[in-house]
């Protein structure tokens, strides 16, 4: 978000904590369908309080979906084209999600019984046609780029699997060496740790080898350029250089240089 929009992310964030805390420290039994058991971390004597809480939490997280709606609707009316077109598909979303929650709300300050169940299913609900209207938005619209999040989603994939693969093995081995003890996972934690970067750019430069071979070119090209130009000294030289290395990796329609002159 812009940043006059940033302090309106702490509304929601704040109607989440509120709620959750309300609800996990209420005494009594829980809600439907578990209403037999007990809340076995809820505070006795605090039901009001704690309640209270819940009902503002509710109340803010509503706030914030009115301050989103609002921001949305004014970059709706600014917007044009396609960007229009992904704009209107995550308006319909969030304003179903909207309509959800202040029901809530006004259920829940309307002190209706016995409809928690109806509750839950309809935030449920609510969060489930968003993303759909989201999944819509970027992949019809292409609100984002889809090649970039399946590429981020098999680098990090992989790392996660590899990192899990390498501290297990690490623990055994060293299990096996000194014992069971404290040293031997805090080795290999620090050990993973060193691991992350090296070995996410060794899987980012398979991934790209692979699955996307333009970007890997591209990379390649730029580098080798990079270690050109360190023993390139003619400025024509290195202007034709970094005009081939344009076309070669952006592959653009025209390519030119302008070069600032000295006291311009």
């Amino acid at each position: 978000p812009s940043r006059r929009w940033r302090p309106a992310l702490l509304v929601p964030v704040v109607g989440i904590a509120g709620s959750v805390i309300g609800y996990a420290f209420r005494p009594g039994p829980l809600d439907a369908p578990f209403e037999r058991v007990e809340n076995p971390v809820g505070i006795g004597g605090t039901f009001e309080l704690t309640d209270a809480i819940s009902g503002f939490g509710w109340l803010f997280m509503a706030l914030g979906v009115g301050l989103a709606a609002v921001a949305l609707s004014h970059r709706l009316r600014r917007s044009t084209g396609q960007e229009r077109q992904q704009l209107k598909w995550i308006a319909l979303g969030a304003s179903f999600a909207g309509v959800v929650m202040l029901a809530n709300v006004a259920s829940f300050f309307a002190e209706l019984d016995g409809i928690n169940g109806l509750r839950i299913a309809g935030v449920g609900l609510a969060f489930t046609v968003f993303p759909v209207a989201a999944g819509i938005a970027i992949l019809r619209y292409r609100l984002y780029d889809i090649d970039v999040v399946i590429r981020r989603a098999l680098v990090y994939g992989a790392l996660t699997l590899s990192l899990g693969a390498a501290y297990l093995a690490l623990v055994l081995v060293a299990g096996l060496a000194v014992g069971k003890s404290g040293f031997a996972v805090a080795a290999s934690t620090l050990a993973v740790a060193a691991l992350f970067r090296p070995l996410r750019a060794r899987i980012q430069a398979a991934v790209d080898h692979r699955f996307y071979r333009r970007r890997y070119d591209a990379a390649q090209t730029l580098e080798a350029f990079g270690g050109r130009l360190r023993d390139e000294i003619h400025l024509e030289a290195l202007g034709a250089e970094l005009r081939g290395v344009v076309r070669e990796a952006v592959q653009p329609a025209h390519v030119s240089l302008w070069l600032r002159e000295r006291g311009a």
